[in-house]
C-alpha cells in the first residue's frame, strides 16, 4: 500500500499541504517590472505554463542580473506545481530540481518534499522537508504559516510510514516512521508550532484492521518517545499486563520461549 493510498483509505486531504501560494513581493515587484500581465496572473492565482514558458523565454531577460534567479526560481517551481497537479509527478519533480539548481528555497523544497511523498520515496521526502526546515529564516514575514504546512505535510508523512510499516508487519518500516514522526515533533516544539503535528485519526467506516493498526502506532509513538529505558520499560510492562491472561506466569513463559 502506497502513503497516497494509505492517505485516501483514512481520509486525509491531499498530501500538497506545503504548497505556497504567490510569489514573495520582492519577487512580484520583479516581475511587475519586466510584465504587470504575469504579475496580476500570478496575483490572481490564474497563471498558466505558456504564460511562464512565454516569460521565460522573451521577458527574463529584461529583469536586473541581481533579480533574475529568485523569479526564474519561483517560475520553475510554480511550473513543478502544474505537473504534480496533473498527476505527472515525475515531470513535477524535474521542475523542482531545475529550480533548486537555481536557487534552494524553502518552499521549493517543501514542495519537493510533498511529491517524493507521492511517489513513495520516503527517505528523499524526509530529507527534502529537513532542508526547508534548515532554510526557514528564509521563508520571510509569512515563516509561522510556511512551517504549519510543512509540519504538517512532515508529519503526515511520517505517520503514514509508520502506519504502512504496522499493516504490512514490518517492524523496521513501522520504527522508521515512528522516529521520524518524533524527530518533527522536537522540531515543531522547539519553534512553538506543536499544533501544527498532523494527528490521524479514522472515520467511523475504516476497517477494524486499520483502527487496530492505528492503535498501535499511537502505542509506539507513546513508548518510542519514552527516553529513559527504564521508564520505557514499566510503560511496556503496563501495557502487556493488559492483555496477559492473569492465571499465566509471563516470567515462566518467557524462560520457556527461551529454551
Amino acid at each position: 500500500m502506497t502513503i497516497s493510498s494509505l492517505a485516501d483509505e483514512i481520509g486525509l486531504p491531499s498530501l500538497d499541504h506545503a504548497l505556497v501560494k504567490g510569489l514573495p513581493q520582492e519577487h512580484a515587484n520583479s516581475v511587475k517590472t519586466a510584465s504587470v500581465y504575469l504579475a496580476d496572473k500570478i496575483r490572481d492565482d490564474t497563471v498558466t505554463a505558456e504564460d511562464i514558458d512565454t516569460f521565460i523565454d522573451k521577458t527574463l531577460k529584461r529583469l536586473p542580473k541581481s533579480k533574475r534567479p529568485d523569479v526564474l526560481e519561483f517560475l520553475l517551481a510554480k511550473k513543478g506545481i502544474f505537473r504534480c497537479q496533473a498527476g505527472a509527478i515525475d515531470d513535477g519533480l524535474k521542475f523542482y530540481g531545475e529550480a533548486l539548481a537555481v536557487k534552494e528555497t524553502p518552499s521549493t523544497w517543501a514542495l519537493k518534499g510533498t511529491a517524493l511523498l507521492q511517489v513513495d520515496r520516503l527517505d528523499e521526502a524526509f530529507h527534502a522537508f529537513n532542508n526547508a526546515f534548515e532554510l526557514r529564516q528564509q521563508f520571510g514575514p509569512q515563516k509561522r504559516a510556511y512551517l504549519n504546512d510543512l509540519f504538517l505535510a512532515w508529519s503526515s508523512g511520517a505517520q503514514l510510514r509508520g502506519l504502512g510499516g504496522i499493516l504490512a508487519q514490518d517492524i523496521s518500516e513501522a520504527q522508521k516512521g515512528v522516529n521520524e514522526f518524533l524527530n518533527v515533533s522536537s522540531k515543531a516544539n522547539a519553534e512553538g508550532q506543536s499544533t501544527s503535528l498532523a494527528r490521524l485519526a479514522a472515520d467511523e467506516t475504516a476497517s477494524a484492521n486499520l483502527k487496530a493498526a492505528m492503535d498501535e502506532l499511537e502505542l509506539m509513538v507513546r513508548l518510542l518517545s519514552i527516553e529513559d529505558p527504564f521508564e520505557g520499560w514499566r510503560e511496556l510492562t503496563k501495557e502487556v499486563s493488559k492483555v496477559w491472561p492473569h492465571d499465566i506466569s509471563a516470567v515462566d513463559e518467557i524462560r520457556e520461549q527461551r529454551q
